[in-house]
């Protein structure tokens, strides 16, 4: 195959996996801005972990992100290759980005008709689908969100014996944890729960084959 056409084909299937990394921003900011800015889940996750800060800081959910990314980007860089590290950097740009510029919506406050329990049942179900298929989206496209998946998988790097997904599982699970502290809601954290397993199920279903990333 001639060169230059090679390298045309690779830079058209990078910009392809650019466009659904964007759609992938799209939905978890939407997920955030729209359910759990408003109803306190904390999912798991790096969303989860900046709501979280947010709450106890009072800086806000799209800074903290980035605080939080920041140092994650520079590890995946170095650790698990150029080709993963310079998608997850757009990711953890995007993320932020589409947070500020999407507005908020309490999405949670339209269906007060539900009650307060019904209310976070949904949140947690709509919630947990729209941040699972940003994550599968992510994962399918060579990329991650900058997040526990991260974290996740730089652990495995060194301790090859634990699985990536089990790692992730117990992050996001200590990050559920955590959101019941600080919101001394049982209730909170039960349903940030349920969206953490909507989270996962949706993940595995969006991802047909088992996550590598290769060195660049």
């Amino acid at each position: 195959m001639d060169s230059r056409i090679q390298s045309e084909q690779s830079l058209g299937s990078f910009i392809y996996d650019l466009i659904w990394l964007t759609i992938s921003s799209i939905l978890s900011a939407i997920a955030v801005n729209w359910i759990f800015m408003f109803t306190g889940l904390a999912p798991g996750g790096i969303t989860g972990m900046a709501i979280i800060l947010s709450t106890v800081t009072n800086i806000s959910v799209s800074t903290m992100t980035l605080c939080i990314s920041i140092p994650l980007l520079i590890l995946s860089f170095l650790i698990l290759g150029k080709a993963f590290g310079v998608k997850t950097i757009f990711v953890i740009i995007m993320n932020p980005l589409m947070m500020a510029i999407i507005p908020k919506i309490d999405l949670f406050g339209n269906f007060s008709f539900l009650g307060n329990i019904g209310g976070l049942f949904f949140g947690a179900i709509l919630g947990g689908i729209l941040v699972g298929m940003a994550v599968g989206l992510a994962l399918n496209h060579q990329g991650a969100t900058g997040g526990t998946d991260v974290i996740a998988l730089l652990i495995h790097h060194f301790l090859k014996k634990f699985k990536v997904q089990n790692i992730l599982v117990t992050l996001d699970g200590i990050v559920v944890i955590l959101s019941g502290f600080i919101s001394k809601e049982i209730f909170v954290a039960v349903f940030s729960l349920i969206s953490l397993i909507v989270i996962n199920r949706v993940i595995t279903w969006c991802t047909d084959k088992k996550l590598t990333v290769k060195e660049a």
